[in-house]
């Protein structure tokens, strides 16, 4: 669905490190009128908090399938108004915090590398190419070897911009090994409503949650398609959208192309 992905349990979210990555944008250039606070479904609740300045202060997130429910919070760290680090925890763990990424920035204060950690010690990267408005045009993703000596890059996504700042192609390219040239193995294609998207106004969240057009992007996905490079059997989810006075979403509805299946996300503001 157009909204970030949480997962429910903490050693997923680790093992699934390719998931946040991004063009930056300042901590503080919130372009809403209003912030988002709370994000429910029937499987889970995510529940926002800030700091004085609009940066988000942690994330956590409940799971609501089981009787007992399970929660998990990522936590960022910023310096000098940039987010350096992530860190996470859930409520199995006896110990502290632990970090999940950290964050390089290039001279013109880009993001141009997120290191991925698992129980410590570096296993992927992701490196990030811009095009000439400053937006995310390619992301490089870089895994350990099993020799844990070098990382490999077999997988890249290249994306496409329409002039109203929207991700309107996201291109999946892949290879064997490193001495192939990348074949495209699917594109996604977007539309989009003129609507004011809810996770674009606020920039760090996507690394915090996942890194995708329903982040990045300046308007709300109506349709995603899926193409596989031969051509067949497109995959079409469709979203619609009640919104608030300030032209929000407050209720998103999904249907995806299996079964006609149905998601419904309610959003809280403030």
């Amino acid at each position: 669905m157009p909204l970030f992905r949480t997962e429910s349990r903490l050693c997923a979210a680790l093992l699934l490190v390719s998931i946040i990555a991004s063009a930056f944008r300042p901590v503080n250039s919130d372009k809403g009128k209003m912030r988002l606070r709370g994000i429910s479904t029937a499987a889970s609740k995510t529940v926002i908090s800030y700091n004085a300045d609009k940066s988000i202060a942690a994330l956590l997130t409940i799971d609501q399938t089981t009787e007992s429910g399970y929660t998990a919070t990522r936590i960022p760290v910023y310096k000098d108004g940039r987010l350096i680090r992530v860190f996470v925890t859930d409520e199995e763990s006896s110990q502290a915090p632990v970090l999940f990424s950290s964050f390089e920035y290039s001279d013109k204060g880009r993001i141009r590398r997120i290191i991925y950690y698992l129980e410590g010690a570096v296993h992927g990267y992701d490196s990030l190419a811009y095009n000439a408005n400053g937006q995310i045009s390619a992301r490089y993703f870089f895994n350990d070897t099993q020799d844990g000596i070098a990382f490999e890059n077999n997988n890249c996504q290249l994306y496409t911009w329409n002039n109203k700042g929207n991700i309107i192609t996201i291109e999946n390219m892949g290879r064997v090994n490193r001495k192939l040239p990348f074949m495209l193995s699917s594109t996604t294609t977007y539309t989009y409503d003129d609507h004011p998207n809810a996770q674009h106004s606020i920039p760090s969240l996507c690394y915090l949650t996942d890194i995708a057009a329903e982040n990045m992007s300046a308007n709300n996905i109506i349709t995603e398609t899926i193409t596989p490079a031969t051509g067949d059997n497109s995959i079409v989810k469709h979203y619609s959208y009640e919104y608030n006075a300030d032209r929000y979403p407050a209720r998103i509805t999904a249907r995806y192309a299996v079964d006609d299946e149905m998601m419904v996300t309610d959003l809280e503001w403030d």
